[in-house]
This record gives structure tokens, C-alpha cells and sequence, in this order.
């Protein structure tokens, strides 16, 4: 059986990479899942003067906790045992490095599905991911 690691940013394109999971799950057992929502680093000082690094972390664990839900119930629903990790740092990289920290056998992520061209001038996380990883990645559009 396999865990899986699916970054959540509280997009539909990351319920949709849920949902895609809970369909291939019928055929290709899945023991547990790790949510994952990467936070941009915010630093004190540098986004406005008054808020503490306390305040910056609060921020990040409330957006992470909002990124979590939608995804995290759809899994409890589904009965399907499950983790949730905030963390802060570069996206795409925090992915890679999560999925070796609990031993993923594949990552599922959600793309926005912005084609081959427009992912080469504006780069994307999906791709930048799959240049990363070691392991299988699937991309749900």
C-alpha cells in the first residue's frame, strides 16, 4: 500500500487532485496521505512595520489551516487515514523535501493547466517539482 503526498494550496485544482486519488484509491490501495500546504516565507520588517515574527507565523499557520479543509474533509469522508503538515519555505522544493521525509510513494498535485508554453515563461511549481522528485508524480488538471 502506498502514502501519498498531496501539497493543498485550498485551490480547486488541489480538490481536484483529492478527488482524483479517492478514485484511483478503488484500484491502487492507498495506507495513508499527507497534506501538505507550503507557506511563503513572510519576514517581520519587510511587510510592514508593527508586525512581530509571532504575528507572521500565526498568519502562516491560519492560511495553512485554511488550505488544509477542503481537502482534509473530502479524505475523512472517504475514511482514508490522513496527516496535515504546514510548513514555510519554497514551494516546489518544501514538496520534494516532505515527500522524502515521510517516505512518499507518489506525490498528486493539482495543476492549473496553463499548457507547455505559458509554464516555460512564467515557470510553475508543478514542473519545477517534477525536476526535483525522484519518485512518481501525477498531475491532475
Amino acid at each position: 500500500m502506498k502514502r501519498i503526498l498531496i501539497p493543498v494550496d485550498g485551490s480547486t485544482h488541489a480538490v481536484h487532485a483529492v478527488r482524483a486519488l479517492l478514485q484511483a484509491r478503488r484500484y491502487d490501495p492507498v495506507e495513508r496521505v499527507e497534506l501538505l500546504s507550503v507557506q511563503i516565507p513572510l519576514q517581520a520588517g519587510k511587510i510592514g512595520r508593527g508586525l512581530s515574527q509571532t504575528d507572521i507565523d500565526a498568519y502562516h499557520h491560519e492560511e495553512g489551516a485554511a488550505a488544509l479543509r477542503e481537502a482534509s474533509a473530502l479524505l475523512a469522508a472517504d475514511g482514508v487515514s490522513y496527516g496535515e503538515r504546514v510548513e514555510i519555505g519554497a514551494i516546489a522544493d518544501t514538496i520534494v523535501r516532505v515527500a522524502g521525509e515521510i517516505d512518499a510513494d507518489e506525490i498528486y498535485m493539482g495543476t492549473r493547466g496553463l499548457g507547455s508554453v505559458a509554464s516555460l515563461f512564467m515557470g510553475s511549481v508543478a514542473t519545477r517539482v517534477l525536476r526535483l522528485a525522484s519518485l512518481p508524480v501525477t498531475l491532475v488538471k
